[in-house]
């Protein structure tokens, strides 16, 4: 027992209080440590660009346009040489929200001090106060979604573990300050599907328009969010045509401007920067299909590994005394017994999925669930599916597409040799049938915790699925495997971690099991840092 269970009901309360703020507290700290004295500028992912963009704006230029926009080579010192050769910042193709919220620290800094030492090290403040309200939101999240306390502060903290994650927070990058937007998203969408307050679905949209504001990669989970509270809303059939509509027109504000503005300067909405060989590279590529894509290239190897923790960039490169010596950026990522741990507990979480949706599915069909209060599209899709034939056989289809699919990934897909990489693949591919019978249920169950549980793997395949054909696009225009990381999945992990944590409650594992997966992720990044990321900074140091 707890020493909170002691206590009485307010107290109890107030020292859950004390806690959770001081867990957050404690991230800030750890993250600010990482990037005052352990992380060399210039040393996190396009941290020369994220820094270039930010200067920029808190020296007035507020929208920085791409072709441009630069990058000075001497951006990290304090050098009075002159920069004949700055580089093209391929960063401005992001929107501006993060860099905006950036400039402020970084211009009030640079009003006491020149010392390019605390102008980096402030800017980066933003990401590491960033991770400390995201775990503090994500418990929020799970705590609205119906998790006990003590289960809400593991699962809200365990993502804070992952190497890559403790990185990002430690660096000048949007990446974590998406994060925290898309975990109020969620919030706001959990707390809509839970009580059906139609002011949540705009607090959900007024976020998701702000997330949009920040990166592309919001683009798509607004998309989906809204398509969610669209299907979930319980309104009359006039007034959800009014808040539909309304929802879409808020959530869409800030990317509609962004594309407009991308029209208006480059002809191309979804604008981004491909490098200046791009057409020159797709008419060779132009018939390298997806699946020898999948076939030849390490793809899913290096979503995973750069997932759980891809460290370095440029820091190498922008030293003046190894510069002449520099070739590309110097990177090292995490596949030691740590990531060995990380993938272990994912195989097991990914069986549980499996197990409880077959299970869920077996006891769906033995029954003859009540017609729901709901929305014309609730309406027709139970409908639809009401017929007993039609309950058996669409699932039934659905599941052997994707049996085939998983058979056929598994066959074709390329994956580091040994048993990590073959289990890291497994697990992967087995995202395609935990998706596909989930899929099944949502448009069966009456249950809100159980279409919670399948919304989450739903999604992320979906996003998997966008992103994987653009990854390949992207081989085509640049004929290198770029912008393969996991980060940005993150928009998506809200959801799924609340997915999670509610499967993980409703079979029953025990809270102490959940504890000991923390303590092990938690000894994972630590061994990580201190066998092989701080002894590779040291080397690439400025």
């Amino acid at each position: 027992m707890s020493l909170s269970q002691h206590l009485p009901a307010d107290s109890r309360a107030l020292w859950n209080q004390k806690v959770l703020y001081g867990l957050a507290f404690l991230l800030v700290l750890r993250s600010l440590f990482l990037a005052f004295y352990v992380i060399p500028p210039a040393d996190t992912p396009d941290e020369s660009g994220h820094y270039a963009y930010v200067r920029d704006i808190a020296a007035g230029e507020f929208f920085p346009l791409l072709g441009k926009a630069t990058i000075p080579n001497n951006l990290w010192l304090d050098v009075k040489a002159p920069n004949p050769f700055p580089r093209t910042n391929y960063i401005v193709q992001h929107p501006p929200l993060y860099y905006a919220v950036a400039a402020v620290p970084l211009f009030i800094t640079q009003q006491f001090t020149q010392e390019r030492w605390y102008q980096i090290r402030v800017t980066r403040s933003v990401s590491a106060l960033s991770l400390g309200l995201l775990f503090l939101v994500l418990f929020k999240t799970l705590s609205a979604a119906g998790i006990e306390p003590r289960r809400a502060v593991l699962s809200a903290i365990v993502l804070a573990f992952i190497p890559m994650i403790s990185d990002l927070s430690a660096g000048i990058s949007n990446d974590i300050f998406l994060f925290l937007l898309c975990a109020l998203a969620t919030l706001y969408l959990v707390r809509f599907l839970r009580q059906q307050q139609i002011a949540d679905a705009y607090r959900c949209a007024i976020w998701l328009t702000l997330a949009g504001g920040t990166k592309m990669t919001a683009w798509p989970l607004i998309g989906v969010f809204l398509i969610i509270m669209v299907y979930e809303m319980r309104q009359p059939v006039r007034r959800w045509l009014m808040h539909s509509v309304a929802l879409g027109t808020t959530a869409m504000l800030l990317p509609a401007w962004w594309m407009a503005r991308n029209y208006h300067y480059f002809g191309n909405m979804f604008k981004v920067d491909t490098g200046s060989h791009a057409q020159e590279l797709f008419q060779k590529l132009s018939n390298y299909s997806l699946l020898q894509y999948l076939r030849e290239q390490p793809y899913l190897d290096w979503m995973l590994v750069h997932f759980y923790g891809l460290f370095g960039f440029a820091g190498y490169c922008q030293s003046l005394e190894r510069i002449a010596e520099c070739i590309g950026p110097r990177q090292t990522r995490i596949a030691n017994q740590a990531f060995e741990v990380f993938v272990g507990l994912l195989l097991v979480v990914a069986v549980i999925y499996l197990v409880h949706g077959v299970r869920r599915y077996l006891q769906h069909l033995a029954s003859h669930p009540e017609p729901l209060r709901a929305n014309p599209l609730q309406i027709l899709s139970q409908g639809l599916l009401g017929h007993r034939w039609l309950k058996f056989s669409v699932p039934a289809l659905i599941g052997l597409m994707a049996l085939l699919a998983f058979a056929y990934g598994m066959q074709i897909t390329a994956y580091e040799a040994g048993y990590l990489g073959y289990t890291a693949k497994v697990v992967m591919m087995s995202l395609i049938l935990i998706a596909a019978l989930h899929l099944c249920l949502l448009f069966a169950e009456d249950d809100m915790t159980e279409r919670l549980i399948a919304y989450g793997p739903v999604l992320l395949l979906l996003f998997a699925t966008l992103f994987t054909v653009q990854a390949h696009k992207g081989y085509q225009l640049t004929g290198e495997l770029r912008g393969v990381q996991g980060r940005y999945f993150y928009p998506f992990l809200p959801l799924l971690l609340t997915s999670l944590a509610l499967l993980l409650e409703r079979v029953k594992v025990p809270t102490v099991v959940l504890m000991w997966a923390v303590i092990a992720l938690a000894w994972g990044e630590l061994f990580s840092y201190v066998t092989q990321v701080i002894p590779f900074m040291e080397f690439v140091r400025l």
